[in-house]
């Protein structure tokens, strides 16, 4: 790429790679050559991995991906906020579907609604160290989804532990967290992460 296409960026990490390519001829041009490049050296693109995605404005006639995903993210056009508050469009990462699903697996792995024995102290000292990996990861893009998705999630778990520790109600439970909360507001990596998603909302 940089002896014969330096003028098309791309990004590689280990045997994954994106590369931005202007036109569809473009793409297909790219393709070949690293078709034959591979080959060259006995290897091979992977037949499903390898794809062209559109990512432009114009609408096309026949249909095409429109999103990839990259460690970890997947990339398409989303709808942001500036700052005056007008909404514009920008191909921007997100964490990816599959990622989403493997976190939402992992934190109901923990069966925090079974751990009333455990001080409330010493489950956010078991797992803060994940919670704060995936935030400072996943976090830095498209918050606001990422957010309230691992929010509820492992948010819904604290509240039905409360009910099974403390035999009390859902709206109580519910409360008596948020009076936690407000109260110990770093306790919990994720009631750090409500605090933040709290500010962005005020500032659009």
């Amino acid at each position: 790429m940089q002896r014969h296409y330096p003028e098309i960026p791309f990004a590689r990490y280990v045997d994954d790679a994106v590369l931005h390519c202007r036109t569809q001829s473009q793409s297909d041009k790219i393709i070949r050559a690293l078709s034959a490049r591979m080959a060259e050296i006995g290897l091979a693109l992977h037949p499903d991995k390898t794809k062209k995605v559109f990512v432009g404005r114009v609408k096309l006639t026949q249909p095409v991906a429109t999103e990839f995903t990259f460690l970890g993210y997947d990339f398409k056009r989303r709808v942001l906020r500036r700052k005056d508050g007008m909404l514009f469009y920008r191909v921007y990462p997100g964490a990816s579907k599959k990622a989403m699903k493997a976190m939402t697996k992992t934190i109901r792995s923990w069966r925090i609604h079974r751990s009333s024995r455990m001080t409330i102290k010493r489950l956010a000292q078991t797992y803060n160290a994940i919670l704060r990996g995936w935030i400072n990861y996943y976090g830095r893009y498209w918050y606001r989804h990422f957010g309230y998705h691992i929010w509820s999630c492992f948010q819904s778990r604290l509240v039905r532990r409360a009910k099974c520790r403390y035999r009390i109600s859902q709206r109580k439970a519910e409360r008596k967290l948020d009076s936690m909360r407000k109260q110990y507001p770093n306790l919990f990596a994720l009631w750090q992460l409500l605090g933040k998603q709290e500010e962005y909302s005020k500032a659009v």
